[in-house]
């Protein structure tokens, strides 16, 4: 076990380094970009988690292969799935952060219509909706339909003047978490489902 970890570490360090990377980055821009930063920190989140696939599947996924618990061919369709669906999660993150913003930007002036602070508007719920994200993907992915729910919700709301527009960095941050937990939650009982389909039809051959 101990030289099959060690052989890991040129596999997981650069999903490593981008991630610190992707920390810190977050951080300096938090107060600038605060959209952009959840995003970039989210795709970090999930390089770790990219990195803990790597070493589940040469730790675990091919020894079951070898010892014949599961056939290659499911082996290959589980590979494959988890590879691209990192890829696909993690690439629109960041292209999803590279234009974050940018319709702020170039949008007509809204401050003057926005409400004072003062006003009585409902409080955001960003903190919400982004700890439902993040508990989604993390912990409990039904959790991440709630964000996604709760975050287009409030995101109408508060483009239409009807919530404190202030939280709206930590909200769409929110609900894309979410809805990254729950592309991973039906993907993921796809491939269960065809890995049960597949582990059933070999015993019958059997």
């Amino acid at each position: 076990m101990g030289p099959n970890l060690l052989a890991l570490i040129p596999a997981i360090a650069p999903g490593t380094l981008v991630a610190i990377t992707a920390f810190v980055l977050a951080g300096i821009f938090m107060q600038r970009a605060r959209t952009a930063a959840m995003l970039v920190m989210i795709a970090g989140l999930l390089t770790l988690l990219q990195n803990g696939w790597i070493i589940f599947n040469q730790l675990v996924l091919l020894e079951w292969m070898f010892d014949d618990v599961i056939s290659s061919d499911t082996y290959s369709i589980i590979a494959t799935a988890a590879y691209n669906l990192f890829y696909l999660a993690i690439s629109g993150l960041l292209l999803f952060a590279a234009f974050a913003g940018r319709k702020a930007v170039s949008a007509p002036p809204r401050s003057q219509e926005a409400p004072t602070p003062g006003s009585n508007l409902p409080a955001h719920r960003g903190g919400q909706v982004l700890t439902f994200g993040l508990l989604g993907i993390l912990l409990f992915a039904p959790l991440g339909v709630v964000a996604w729910i709760l975050g287009s919700k409030d995101l109408k709301s508060m483009a239409g003047g009807n919530m404190d527009p202030s939280g709206e960095g930590m909200t769409t941050a929110g609900k894309v978490l979410g809805i990254i937990a729950t592309v991973l939650m039906v993907i993921g009982l796809l491939v269960a489902i065809v890995v049960i389909g597949i582990i059933a039809a070999n015993f019958r051959a059997f």
